[in-house]
């Protein structure tokens, strides 16, 4: 059963988030988006282009692409529907995905963690 990626009410996407990191606390999965895809991939089109980090040009357009990301107020919800806590989003490109992209997601929700 998916993971689904909203921006208020609009299906953004949906992933499994099959691989979890329970150290970081962090979750990745293929990305298979939505009809809401098109309202947000410009924000993460951003990430594609930001110089190495430590360079004042990657710095800024890190930062630029963080505002951007955590202004547009996405919520991941279980497939039950119930809303996940989560302190980071990002819908990452990655050519070993079948989509070409991945959700990469902070999660901080205990429920989520446990077996």
């Amino acid at each position: 059963m998916p993971f689904v990626l909203k921006l208020r009410d609009v299906l953004v996407g949906r992933s499994d988030l099959a691989e979890r990191d329970t150290e970081r606390r962090a979750a990745r999965g293929s990305f298979r988006p939505g009809l809401g895809w098109e309202l947000v991939e410009p924000i993460f089109t951003l990430a594609d282009g930001t110089e190495a980090p430590g360079t004042s040009g990657g710095d800024a357009q890190r930062a630029r692409y963080r505002r951007a990301r955590d202004t547009l107020a996405l919520s991941l919800h279980r497939p039950d529907g119930d809303l996940l806590e989560t302190a980071r989003i990002d819908i990452l490109r990655d050519s070993a995905s079948p989509t070409g992209l991945v959700l990469d997601v902070a999660i901080v929700d205990d429920s989520f963690w446990r077996p």
